[in-house]
């Protein structure tokens, strides 16, 4: 019998019958909630411990996981409110016929879950009688009251399966998988690591979830596309340098400009004239001007251009030299293909590529950085992204960031109940400096504030939010 089809049936139940009979006698009910479609996750306590079990459909199948994690989702709904809160397990039981396990509780409360099409569901009874269920429209068919304890003997024949007692009994002391023969193996085996019925179900379904290896050619169709967008990228680099190189032209500009606003001139016909005795060169200079804007204001737009160009070389030149080398190497690799080699290169130079070498599907809204601190600060993309990040990703006592009065992304620094220290902020700040429309003007100033003093103005555009409680910063990016 395959791992993936064992896992849901009977068999794979009676095993869950005796590990959960072990791990659940004598614990309380905890809380009983959802936050994924289809899905029912159930706490049972025990002191300060906690077993999480997990029920979860997918279409006519039904998958049962377990795991000792005592963490809760943010975003969750409670369901079967109806169960006494003060119940306690006293045995756990499986139906000798049909995919069904019993929780019995106390005070006369059964909690059913359902592992086959027409029963797909999990059911509070009491006294018998059905009174909630997870899915509200799966109501339980009639079953009779033939259940089996731990101590039971298996039924003859087992149902639904050509598994054996002897094998099924063997897997009491652990069951694996022979994966290249896609087997499984009931009982200890020699070099091979045994599991109970829960790590072999989650084995299962980690490796149902591992991609298929993708072939040579397709993994090279892959790099050809990387290695054109490479190339693309270092051409746009060029062309920043080209531009940035003229940065000579505009400090002769800037001069012009205040020797004219010194000796009180203004342009005429778009054009503004120093004679040469006043000319730093010894010869008449003219440069174009706008006649609508002041000369002050032209000297404030070509100094930040300036320092945006220069920042730019000493910038640009180290990455230009870094993608070249990265070209290189990609060439080579193209030349002499090794798949597991070329794969790794392009996964450490930030391709987003699974282990088939296909490009990864799930996109997250921002991108991601660490402060000196150890808080991770998330910055959104796009508008739209900055939406997700502020109200859906960050918490209420995150800290959030943003460029004054500029377009630029939001910046939340993940703080959670923890008060970060002030370079903390500068780190975040610097992010939400770098992400706006102000990265050249030198200085900008950054507002912030924690996330639960934000709010959205109805119908307000992507991005947009009011701030109540605003503290700033001033970021010095020279």
């Amino acid at each position: 019998m395959e791992p993936r089809n064992f896992i849901r049936s009977w068999p794979a139940l009676w095993l869950w019958m005796q590990h959960l009979n072990k791990q659940l006698s004598g614990r309380s009910m905890g809380l009983t909630y959802t936050y994924r479609k289809g899905r029912l996750d159930i706490q049972f306590l025990d002191n300060d411990q906690v077993f999480l079990l997990s029920w979860e459909k997918k279409g006519n199948q039904v998958t049962i996981t377990s795991s000792q994690s005592a963490s809760l989702p943010r975003k969750r709904v409670e369901v079967l409110r109806k169960i006494d809160s003060k119940s306690i397990v006293r045995g756990v039981n499986i139906h000798s016929q049909d995919r069904l396990l019993k929780i019995d509780l106390s005070h006369g409360d059964d909690l059913i879950l359902g592992a086959y099409p027409g029963a797909n569901n999990v059911y509070y009874l009491s006294a018998g009688l059905v009174q909630d269920s997870f899915l509200k429209k799966d109501e339980l068919p009639p079953v009779n009251d033939s259940w089996l304890t731990p101590t039971d003997k298996l039924p003859t024949p087992i149902p639904g399966t050509s598994i054996t007692h002897a094998q099924l009994m063997a897997a009491n002391d652990g069951v694996s998988t022979d994966w290249e023969n896609n087997s499984i193996i009931f009982g200890p085996a020699d070099g091979v690591s045994d599991m109970n019925v829960s790590e072999f179900t989650i084995d299962v379904l980690k490796h149902g979830n591992k991609p298929k290896e993708t072939t040579a050619a397709s993994l090279q169709k892959t790099t050809r596309t990387v290695l054109k967008r490479w190339k693309s990228k270092a051409g746009k680099i060029e062309a920043e340098l080209v531009e940035a190189s003229t940065w000579p032209k505009l400090q002769q500009k800037l001069q012009v400009l205040q020797i004219g606003l010194a000796m009180g001139m203004s342009g005429s016909d778009g054009l503004l004239t120093i004679p040469a005795e006043l000319s730093p060169t010894e010869q008449d200079i003219t440069i174009q001007v706008a006649d609508d804007v002041p000369l002050h204001q032209a000297i404030e737009s070509t100094a930040k251009k300036i320092r945006k160009y220069q920042g730019k070389l000493d910038q640009l030149e180290g990455i230009l030299a870094t993608v070249k080398g990265d070209i290189q190497a990609l060439e080579q690799l193209l030349d002499n293909p090794d798949d597991k080699q070329m794969l790794s290169f392009l996964q450490e130079h930030g391709e987003a590529l699974d282990r088939s070498g296909k490009q990864q599907v799930d996109r997250k809204p921002y991108k991601k950085y660490q402060s000196p601190g150890g808080f991770d600060i998330l910055v959104g993309r796009t508008s739209q992204d900055n939406d997700t990040l502020t109200f859906k990703v960050a918490n209420k006592n995150d800290w959030w960031f943003h460029a004054r009065k500029v377009r630029g992304s939001h910046v939340v620094l993940r703080t959670g109940s923890q008060t970060p220290q002030h370079i903390d902020i500068i780190a975040a700040a610097e992010h939400a400096a770098r992400n706006s429309k102000a990265k050249h003007s030198g200085v900008v100033v950054v507002q912030y504030c924690q996330r639960k003093h934000l709010s959205k103005p109805k119908g307000a555009h992507p991005g947009t939010v009011l701030v109540h409680q605003e503290q700033s910063v001033t970021i010095n990016l020279d």
